[in-house]
């Protein structure tokens, strides 16, 4: 896609918040900044690209009045992740006691992939937790959901998860599985590959508490296919793809499986060409290097993710 003179000054911004580019070009281009502002708020990326504006010169940087704006924005978001993190750590601490395994998905325990300076710059949701009895019974799914009526106020429940509103207003979803792929055959697969939770998770850190999430190696298939569900249900935004980056920087130190190996699994899963088009954005959007990359970048499919973003 050909890119316009703001859509580039965006991305170049974005590339230096993420550190895929150290210092932008001497004739840096004088962006329209309450648009790229406006951007930033849509795309739920206001805060990373702070990390940016702050490496820039005095005369590059927006005016002080929308500066300011950012700033407030900025600790808005600092606050709602504390909200969010106590209430993560707090239902997860439950779930243990009454005797559920749990495993965090994206959102908060995307929090290990971040450097420490930008952890609570990350826009956050809500609190997503896969849940499954410890001890084995016939009907799983049936027990989540009369625990969650019984002891929340339970509003949403579908064939994916039940949820309810924390009293400290973070909305939880609590999954059932964690997530799915719209191909009946292909979802068999997905089900079956994410069988047993225990299998999946690990425990990490999240500030002085040790919250259970996903291995690094099943995150990295898991959160592609997020993104892939947002593309064809939801519609797909930096901010998902930000998160992959981090986890994928994560996934290159950290891995057990190579890059092969999980491609195949990707391939079974049907993700192939989506996760062409993925590296291709990865690449393009936010400058990582392709060493880092879990496969080849196909630029056909990758313009077309890229002008859904």
């Amino acid at each position: 896609m050909q890119l316009n003179k703001n859509q580039q000054a965006f991305i170049d911004l974005l590339q230096l918040s993420l550190g895929t580019r150290k210092q932008l070009p001497r004739d840096y281009f004088a962006p329209d900044w309450e648009s790229l502002f406006n951007e930033a708020q849509r795309q739920a990326v206001a805060g990373i690209l702070v990390s940016g504006i702050e490496g820039l010169p005095e005369e590059q940087r927006p005016p002080k009045v929308l500066l300011l704006q950012w700033i407030g924005i900025c600790q808005h978001i600092e606050v709602q992740n504390s909200i969010t993190t106590k209430t993560c750590i707090k239902v997860c601490q439950r779930l243990d006691k009454d005797g559920f395994n749990a495993c965090v998905l994206k959102g908060q325990s995307n929090y290990r992939y971040y450097p420490a300076e930008m952890k609570n710059l990350r826009s956050c949701g809500d609190v997503d937790v896969w849940v499954v009895p410890k001890v084995y019974c016939k009907h799983p799914v049936k027990d989540v959901v009369e625990y969650v009526d019984a002891n929340y106020n339970m509003d949403i429940l579908c064939w994916l998860h039940n949820g309810f509103t924390d009293d400290s207003g973070v909305p939880v979803e609590v999954h059932f599985r964690p997530s799915f792929i719209s191909e009946p055959c292909k979802n068999r697969r997905f089900q079956k590959y994410y069988g047993d939770i225990e299998a999946c998770r690990t425990f990490t850190e999240l500030e002085g508490a040790e919250i259970p999430c996903m291995k690094v190696d099943e995150d990295v298939i898991y959160q592609m296919n997020h993104i892939y569900r947002h593309l064809i249900d939801e519609g797909v935004g930096l901010r998902q793809v930000v998160d992959y980056c981090f986890l994928l920087q994560a996934w290159n130190k950290q891995h057990t499986r190579s890059k092969e190996e999980t491609m195949k699994i990707i391939s079974w899963l049907g993700m192939k060409r989506f996760a062409g088009a993925l590296m291709y954005v990865l690449q393009e959007m936010l400058g990582m290097p392709s060493r880092l990359l879990l496969g080849p970048a196909v630029e056909k499919d990758g313009k077309f993710l890229m002008n859904e973003i």
